[in-house]
């Protein structure tokens, strides 16, 4: 029934024009097992062969990755321009695609080759999309991946027969890097957002975790913490919209199945998007989008139309959607918000139902350990309601400041910020300002990287007003714009996915200066005798805390800390916040 379905929906999208003979063919059309995927430089040379076949099409080399290639945009659209900035200057909508962030998920590289091909092979299709929706696509977004070709290291995925691999030229998971920015991809990726300001984000990929009949699942752009008018905008209409498309294509879908080692049959929640993920990111600077998730144990060939119906329902919503209202609406918004969330928790009193079809799930020992394991019987289908909790609320707030100030000698936050769009103005003179200041009280580290970090989490600060002397060149960062959120969240310390957690300011975290306790001995004792506030403080610490007056080591640091000798940018977060 599924390939009547596709058949059909082939009938439709070709209309009743003869086809463009000169545009070449998709290498999956012409795979006679279904079960190939092209190399990165197949696929190149294919989308080269394409452009040099229509001016309906265009190809730009922009910025670097860390393979050492540039990255490729292909660009579906009735105009035709010599720099991709020049394509945000009309009303059209923007849908960007991102193929192989995970090289060994290359779905999407075959169907967005499909999607152009037929989109282009239609004189009839070309006119209903044309006029009002440009379509960017990323062939291979991780090329080191891509060049990284093997058989066997998705081991949970059937098919196709060879295909790239997860970590790209120097081992990162890109899908982890968006806002750490530790790859030229993903800095690449941020001036290209920058420069296309698309309307609409897909990234495609294929999931591991339970076993179910879909062939296609998906996350959305996290509803509630995107903000209005795209919270109603993708509960209301995009994914429905979407949703009803698929079923018709043949691919009902659901979102993502957001469990591990356990079956969904007792439900399951949204998956937090936080900002190191690309929906996340781009959720801070208001534009919406989706991952598609097929199936890994599906064949390649279902998932890739899978892939390919869902790039085709999203070019019509782009067509029948005011997605240039809907972004201006948000930037009037975050406009008038006067706090921001930082962080982000499961709304448990809130829960939709839905009828989900899944396989019996059950547990049985081991042959290797004898011990019990989840396995799943495809000769046993259900269909169940299942609960879903798919809202989100604020954990954290700030109160939205006017400006921050950022200590200049931070070259790696000065450079994030900047291939984010970030708007930076450097002080003219020194300049006495009162901010609000960050100290650092407490934070834990993780034992293990990640990511190429040992990340901070649970920071805690305590903040001050105080005046303080910044010096010429310090950056002065403006909130009055659209990358306020984004501003916000890489920039306050408590921040789950701010600079401060992914280690970019850990300078502040180690004293630069001490003392010789033979020499500072006398100094203390006489500062405690002229100094009656540190005194006092001293005599409380000696009475209230359990150890100090048995240690002398630890009074005599005490006394140091509070003295005028210890400098004071040991543990200052190097932002400050104007109100």
């Amino acid at each position: 029934m599924r390939s009547f379905f596709i058949a059909l929906l082939v009938v439709f999208f070709m209309g009743c024009m003869a086809p463009h003979s000169d545009l070449p063919v998709p290498p999956f059309r012409l795979s006679e097992s279904k079960n190939t995927t092209p190399t990165y430089q197949e696929g190149i040379d294919w989308w080269r062969k394409l452009e040099a076949s229509t001016p309906r099409v265009r190809i730009f080399e922009y910025g670097m990755t860390d393979a050492g290639y540039p990255l490729h945009i292909v660009v579906l659209s009735g105009k035709h321009h010599a720099h991709l900035e020049e394509y945000t200057d009309s009303r059209h909508s923007r849908l960007l695609i991102n193929n192989a962030i995970h090289p060994g998920e290359p779905d999407g590289v075959d169907a967005s080759m499909m999607l152009a091909y037929d989109l282009l092979n239609s004189d009839s299709i070309q006119k209903r999309w044309l006029p009002n929706t440009d379509i960017f696509i990323i062939p291979f977004y991780n090329i080191g991946g891509a060049l990284n070709r093997n058989s066997t290291t998705r081991a949970n995925q059937n098919g196709p027969e060879e295909y790239g691999f997860r970590g790209n030229a120097q081992n990162l998971d890109l899908n982890r890097d968006f806002v750490k920015s530790d790859s030229r991809n993903a800095r690449t990726f941020a001036q290209l957002i920058q420069a296309i300001d698309p309307h609409l984000y897909v990234e495609t990929h294929v999931s591991n975790g339970a076993d179910y009949p879909y062939v296609m699942t998906y996350l959305s752009t996290q509803e509630d913490k995107i903000g209005e008018p795209y919270t109603s905008a993708l509960r209301d209409t995009l994914t429905p919209h979407l949703e009803k498309a698929m079923g018709k294509a043949g691919f009902p879908m659901v979102p993502y199945v957001n469990v591990h080692g356990v079956s969904p049959e007792n439900g399951y929640a949204t998956f937090y998007d936080m900002p190191r993920y690309s929906t996340g990111y781009l959720a801070l600077l208001g534009i919406p989008g989706y991952i598609t998730e097929t199936h890994m144990l599906k064949p390649y060939e279902q998932r890739v139309e899978a892939t390919y119906s869902f790039l085709w329902s999203c070019v019509e919503e782009m067509r029948l959607n005011p997605l240039e209202d809907w972004k201006v609406s948000w930037q009037v918004n975050l406009g008038m918000q006067d706090s921001i969330a930082l962080d982000w928790t499961l709304d448990s009193s809130q829960v939709r139902a839905w009828v989900f079809n899944g396989y019996a799930a059950g547990y049985k020992p081991s042959d290797i350990s004898g011990e019990p394991r989840l396995f799943y019987d495809r000769t046993k289908p259900y269909s169940t309601k299942i609960p879903y909790w798919g809202w989100m609320k604020p954990q954290h707030k700030v109160s939205r400041p006017t400006a921050y100030i950022l200590r200049r000698g931070f070259v790696e936050v000065e450079e994030r910020l900047k291939a984010s769009g970030v708007n930076m103005e450097a002080l003219e003179s020194d300049t006495t300002i009162r901010v609000d200041v960050f100290h650092i009280d407490t934070f834990s580290t993780y034992p293990q990287p990640y990511e190429k970090h040992y990340a901070h989490h649970g920071t805690k600060v305590s903040t001050s007003e105080q005046d303080v002397t910044f010096h010429q060149g310090d950056w002065l960062i403006p909130l009055n714009n659209a990358h306020a959120r984004f501003i916000i969240e890489v920039l306050e310390p408590e921040a789950p996915d701010g600079y401060f957690n992914w280690n970019f300011f850990d300078a502040v975290l180690q004293q630069k200066e001490w003392y010789s306790p033979y020499v500072f001995e006398d100094e203390a004792a006489l500062l405690l005798q002229q100094d009656s506030v540190l005194r006092n403080g001293y005599n409380a610490m000696m009475d209230s805390v359990a150890g100090f007056k048995d240690h002398g080591e630890q009074q005599l640091y005490w006394i140091y800390q509070h003295s005028p000798r210890y400098e004071r940018s040991h543990l200052i977060h190097p932002v400050y916040r104007i109100r």
